[in-house]
């Protein structure tokens, strides 16, 4: 991989869908190896579940943007939207060099992504539960 990793154009656009159209729950994005470029991977649709969401995530690294709705447990409750960026890197056979891609390509993405609230970084599972997710959310 060279150094500098570019971001695609549909990136942002699609980004920027979910954030401001509001057209989508989240949006997955890999690495183009042969391109050095991120590229949108999958869009959920705005009704998805989370559950349909981690189900998307590979046994490869993913960046992602989930729109996530919860619910605080004040008296009154107070509904609670975050733009969550996940940087997913299982611990799994992964070349070396490919983890190191994405880490590297991680700051360039989220420059383009203006408006994000919580950031992310799960090696497994249990780290993108939902659980986890909403804690983070709220705090």
């Amino acid at each position: 991989m060279n150094v500098g990793t570019n971001v695609s154009d549909d990136c942002v656009t699609e980004f920027n869908n979910l954030k401001l159209g509001k057209q989508y729950r989240y949006v997955i994005y890999k690495l183009d190896k042969d391109k050095n470029e991120i590229v949108v991977d999958h869009k959920g649709e705005r009704d998805s579940t989370y559950a349909e969401f981690v189900s998307h995530l590979q046994n490869e690294s993913r960046y992602a943007v989930y729109d996530y709705h919860a619910q605080t447990d004040d008296v009154p409750p107070r509904q609670v939207e975050k733009l969550v960026f996940i940087f997913w890197s299982p611990d799994t056979n992964q070349p070396v060099k490919q983890k190191m891609a994405y880490a590297a390509g991680k700051e360039a993405l989220k420059k383009k992504l203006n408006g994000l609230s919580k950031e992310i970084q799960a090696n497994e599972p249990s780290e993108v539960e939902e659980t986890e997710i909403k804690k983070i959310v709220l705090n």
